[in-house]
């Protein structure tokens, strides 16, 4: 069991020495991801947008530049500071970024129309106490946007492929597969509309720059993922090309509904 103090603490130590490295990520502030997901939430030009664990704020920006507000909420110091900075240096006046903790947010019930959440549930210690949180403050029959990495369905794989996000960033907890995912989701009172999936492709050294293993840690990992390239252990199609490795990750973009608006079947994409 994770103690959930502790590891947030864990996460402000590790992403305020990664923080430059990360906002700098080609995955972090890749435009054409960020629209889309913009564009998958159905936001209106009055919404009011509400992005958990929102980084250096490249998706509450993306959201800003489209929406009627926008607030980022992130534990992270240097993080806020670089969204700010962007935000003041972009010209958006309609834009907030706070500090806090996600499992205890400081809003009302039911005050945003949109809530997102990109690339930050694996590092979540009770994702179903976020989940709670954003199906508590978005408003009824309001949408809640979740973006992330997926895992295999098969456990060992899964577990293989955990080992080597944690020795890489220690702050990851676990990579979930889509049916915990779902599951997950109604746990919360939130209704799946759409589900579309994607897949992100990374050179394992760029990819390690992110979590900033120590020498020793870095050589665990290419060992772990040299040693899945004929057996794929790991479910993420491990390669070699060109003299280096490549891995993929396959990621999945959720757009769920609170309670309180009209029914709607699910979409599945790919």
């Amino acid at each position: 069991m994770i103690d959930a103090d502790e590891h947030l603490e864990r996460i402000r130590a590790q992403f305020g020495k990664q923080a430059d490295v990360y906002a700098r990520m080609r995955q972090t502030t890749d435009e054409r991801g960020l629209t889309g997901l913009v564009l998958l939430s159905g936001a209106a030009a009055g919404a009011r947008v509400l992005d958990l664990a929102c980084g250096p704020g490249f998706l509450t920006m993306a959201f800003a530049a489209r929406c009627g507000s926008a607030g980022g909420v992130d534990a992270t110091e240097p993080f806020l500071a670089m969204a700010r900075a962007e935000a003041a240096r972009r010209g958006l006046t309609n834009v907030e970024f706070r500090a806090g903790n996600v499992e205890q947010l400081p809003f009302d019930r039911g005050v945003f129309d949109i809530v997102s959440c990109r690339a930050a549930v694996h590092h979540f210690a009770r994702p179903d106490r976020v989940l709670a949180e954003a199906a508590r403050v978005v408003a009824p029959g309001g949408r809640v946007v979740i973006a992330d990495m997926l895992t295999s369905e098969d456990e060992a794989k899964a577990e293989y492929h955990n080992r080597v996000e944690r020795l890489c960033d220690p702050t990851h907890v676990r990579a979930l597969p889509a049916t915990e995912f779902e599951r997950l989701f109604a746990g919360a009172g939130l209704a799946v509309r759409s589900a579309t999936s994607l897949s992100i492709d990374y050179e394992l050294e760029e990819w390690m720059a992110h979590g900033g293993p120590d020498g020793a840690t870095a050589a665990q990992i290419r060992a772990l993922m040299e040693a899945t390239i004929d057996s794929d252990r790991c479910g993420l199609n491990v390669r070699r090309d060109g003299g280096r490795i490549w891995f993929t990750h396959a990621v999945a973009a959720f757009v769920l509904q609170a309670a309180g608006g009209a029914s709607c079947g699910v979409t599945r994409s790919g």
